[in-house]
This record gives structure tokens, sequence and C-alpha cells, in this order.
């Protein structure tokens, strides 16, 4: 089941998502969508979307593992890139290291192998890791967060570079124009 708010456009927003507020600004219209979680014993996925159309939007999941496992993100770039290519016909045409939410990211730039009716020229998608610890070459962590992206690029830098993800409450302060605050699960 999906919950939804309203459309929304360039206004800071706030959702609960899972046990995690997640807060951005997008500049664009959109409509949130918060999917049930996905709980297990070899983890947890929270997840939600920020859809214009059929071919537009942006995605937002955080992965819990119950144990560290290797977040080195040189491994995630290849393996993404590997997925891109061999799941969803997209050629990686850039590689960018930056930072999101305070922390070591990196955002691959794809385009499709070959033009498709209904398949976005325009694909981006992120990674970091929330609570990642360096062990020299190596780095581990417990909880992911990926975000992929079919919004033109300055959007989806936008998106990126005011992303907040905390374990807690969303804040009541900050509902996007029309849209809702959602409670906790």
């Amino acid at each position: 089941m999906l919950i939804i708010s309203a459309t929304a456009m360039a206004a800071p927003d706030s959702q609960q998502v899972g046990p995690y507020a997640v807060s951005f600004d997008l500049d664009a219209d959109y409509q949130v969508q918060v999917a049930e979680p996905m709980e297990s014993e070899k983890g947890n996925a929270y997840s939600m979307a920020l859809v214009f159309d059929n071919s537009t939007g942006a995605s937002i999941i955080i992965a819990e593992n119950p144990n560290q496992i290797d977040a080195t993100l040189d491994v995630y770039k290849q393996l993404m890139l590997y997925e891109l290519i061999l799941y969803k016909g997209l050629n990686t045409t850039n590689i960018e290291d930056l930072e999101i939410d305070g922390k070591e990211s990196f955002l691959l730039t794809a385009e499709p192998i070959e033009a498709s009716e209904g398949v976005p020229n325009e694909f981006y998608r992120a990674m970091y890791w929330l609570d990642s610890e360096d062990f020299g070459p190596v780095s581990a962590g417990t909880t992911s967060v990926t975000i992929t992206s079919t919004y033109p690029l300055d959007v989806t830098e936008g998106l990126l570079s005011s992303l907040r993800i905390v374990k807690g409450e969303a804040s009541a302060a900050a509902p996007a124009n029309g849209g809702q605050v959602l409670p906790p699960e």
C-alpha cells in the first residue's frame, strides 16, 4: 500500500519513511508515495518515490542490515555500473564523487544504450552510507541510502544537495505545499 500526498513544488518537504525522517527540497512537481516497509531477519528496506509522471521521478531507498557489511563506495560504484548495463540497458557516462547528507557518496549518470519509447533519456543513481566506518582501504556499515532519479540533472543535484535522513520523527514544521507529514509507523 502506498501513502500519497498532494503535489508539491519548490518547498522543503519532510516525510516519515519507516523509522527515518527524510527531508529534501525538490524544485519540481511531484507526488510523494511512501511504500510499506519490507522487514525481515536479513534486513529492512524503507522507500519513497517522488513521482511526476510515468517517465520522470525519483526514489529514495534506505536499506538496513542487521550486521555491518562492506560499505566501500568503490565496490558499489562497480556493482551499480554493471547493474545498469545488464538489467536496465543503460550505459554509464559519468561517475562523480560528491557529498550527500554530509557523507561521502557518488553519482552515476547513465543513458539508454538504445533509444526506446518510454525509457528516460536522463538517469541518475547515487549512493551513500548513513553509518559507514573506515578501516583503511575498506569501509563497513549497516545502513545505505540509494537515490535514483530521472529528473533533469539540475533538479537531481538539488535533491541530492538538500537531502537529509535521520532516524526519528519527521518535523511537523516542514510539510510540502499541500503535502502532508506522515505519522510514525
